[in-house]
């Protein structure tokens, strides 16, 4: 809307609005997930957090045995030397294998 209003240069035009608020659209995931692709959208996302806990849980394990084959071969290297080498191996091929499982999964 607009008003004219007189100054002393003239005439000068303000504009003058109204905030109108719009009406609430109703957008709701219920709404969503009636459909087919809503229901299929929601199935996917369900199996991807699922796939993604499933490797973290993985990966959490792979490290804890991890951590507990060295702390085992070091102490095992203080009481036998001679094996030290082959401890090594044995961390190394678990490593390798549980690195090898969790990139396939």
């Amino acid at each position: 809307m607009f008003q004219n209003t007189n100054n002393s240069r003239g005439f000068e035009t303000t504009l003058v609005s109204e905030v109108v608020p719009s009406a609430p659209t109703r957008r709701s995931l219920s709404a969503l997930f009636a459909s087919r692709a809503g229901s299929l959208m929601l199935q996917d996302a369900m199996l991807e957090a699922g796939h993604d806990r499933c490797r973290a849980l993985l990966a959490q394990s792979a490290l804890q045995n991890t951590g507990s084959i060295a702390a085992m071969a070091t102490r095992l290297s203080s009481i036998a030397p001679m094996g030290s080498e082959h401890y090594r191996s044995l961390l190394d091929a678990y490593a390798k294998g549980a690195t090898e499982q969790l990139e396939r999964w």
